[in-house]
Parts: structure tokens; C-alpha cells; sequence
């Protein structure tokens, strides 16, 4: 489980600094067409999200996993 919540750390990192870069772009008025940006920016946010609920997911769940020896009957 360790290495989805990275994976899921990792996403919700390159969803934060790309939704920054996009909204700092519609600032200074790079990208023309606003619809584009609002798009973009609901996209970031809806993956971003989704990595953060797999994560508490994650840590909410309690895994039992079976350590070498110990056999349950």
C-alpha cells in the first residue's frame, strides 16, 4: 500500500504545480480562449482529488497481511 500513496502523493504534487502554471497563464493572459483554462483547471482538480481520496482510503482501510510464520486457521 505504501507505493500507491506515493504514486497518489507524486499525482496530487504534478496536479498542483500544473493547475498553478495554467492559472498564472490565464493571469497574464497567455492562453486566449478562457474555456480552455477552466477546463484544464477542473481536470487538474478532479485528478487531484481523486489521488487525495485514494490515499485516505488507503490509510482509513486497515490491510491485514500475513507475515511469515504466522498462519491463521
Amino acid at each position: 500500500m505504501p507505493t500507491i500513496n506515493l504514486i497518489c502523493f507524486a499525482v496530487c504534487l504534478v496536479c498542483i504545480v500544473a493547475g498553478t502554471t495554467i492559472s498564472i497563464l490565464a493571469i497574464w493572459n497567455v492562453v486566449a480562449k478562457s474555456y480552455i483554462v477552466w477546463k484544464s483547471l477542473l481536470t487538474f482538480g478532479v485528478i487531484f482529488l481523486a489521488s487525495l481520496l485514494t490515499m485516505t482510503v488507503n490509510k482509513i482501510i486497515p490491510v491485514h497481511r500475513e507475515k511469515k510464520g504466522d498462519r491463521r486457521t
